[in-house]
């Protein structure tokens, strides 16, 4: 195994590493994504999730999965292993499991954040957005319907690999395993910091900002669920579960509903219970987990 290069784990560095990484997969996912929906009779400039038929949406799902894998994943893989070496995975968190008390607390702290995460998606839709976010919103969600509108099992499996899998998989090695924990974490020495930093990235980055209070507030339990635990595959797995669950309920229900609608409003007051809960929570995982120093290998 070659040696790690401490220079290129500097923040700074890491950082640039990163971005050159994201440039170039940036443009790799977008020809390939252009590619296939090319070859299934899409126009990739004027696509639309509405009136595409059961091989064009499998097509558009496969698409979005070459730009998910080559955009995140393959952006996070290339500046690890660039940076670390053969050490990349210990360096991302991927070569241990959590212990089962701090799992419990990750786990219990992201479950009962739930109401106030729905509340705050209440409160972002009382924001009036500029024209320029709302177009984008509509047509995020026209994408999005496509995407979630499933007749057979098949497309379920895909969209769960589109929607759940690889999201879960390159969001978190990017934004928790590098940005939070190697980038912000060692620049900042505070993993408070870090983790909002990177939580508002996060919310920043999906472009979609009638979801961006509650994107930001799931960032932020990803985040702690990985300080505490110390293995990346908990945000992944809380991610995935988050996802996957929106999927099915969109193929159970036949019904996709984008972020810009909200059919009740949450209580205000289970909003505060909960917040009160897992502000517990969170000071008591804070005492009893030693958060990983900013400059260990691991």
């Amino acid at each position: 195994m070659r040696e790690i290069n401490k220079d290129l784990t500097k923040p700074g560095r890491l950082l640039l590493i990163t971005l050159v990484a994201l440039l170039l997969f940036a443009l790799v996912s977008t020809v390939l994504a252009s590619a296939v929906m090319v070859a299934a009779g899409i126009n990739p400039l004027s696509v639309s999730g509405e009136n595409l038929t059961v091989g064009q949406r499998q097509a558009f799902r496969l698409a979005l999965l070459c730009s998910n894998l080559f955009l995140f994943v393959g952006t996070a893989l290339a500046a690890f292993v660039f940076a670390y070496r053969g050490g990349w995975r210990r360096a991302a968190g991927l070569d241990r499991g959590p212990q089962s008390s701090s799992l419990a607390y990750a786990i219990g702290f992201f479950v009962l954040s739930l109401p106030v995460v729905a509340y705050l998606a209440y409160l972002n839709l009382q924001v009036d957005l500029p024209e320029w976010a709302v177009q984008t919103e509509d047509r995020t969600n026209q994408l999005l319907a496509g995407v979630l509108t499933m007749s057979s099992i098949p497309e379920v499996l895909m969209a769960l690999v589109t929607v759940a899998l690889t999201p879960a998989l390159g969001e978190e090695l990017l934004l928790r395993g590098l940005v939070q924990r190697r980038i912000f974490g060692q620049w900042f020495r505070s993993h408070h910091l870090a983790i909002w930093l990177a939580a508002f990235l996060f919310s920043f980055m999906h472009f979609e900002f009638a979801g961006f209070l509650p994107r930001l507030a799931l960032g932020v339990t990803l985040g702690y669920s990985y300080h505490w635990t110390r293995s990346l595959w908990v945000p992944i797995g809380l991610h995935f579960a988050f996802n996957g669950l929106q999927v099915m309920v969109a193929y159970v229900t036949g019904e996709f509903t984008p972020d810009t609608q909200m059919a009740d409003v949450p209580p205000w007051w289970l909003a505060i219970v909960s917040l009160v809960i897992v502000g517990y929570l969170g000071w008591r995982a804070e005492t009893l987990f030693a958060p990983p120093t900013a400059t260990e290998d691991a």
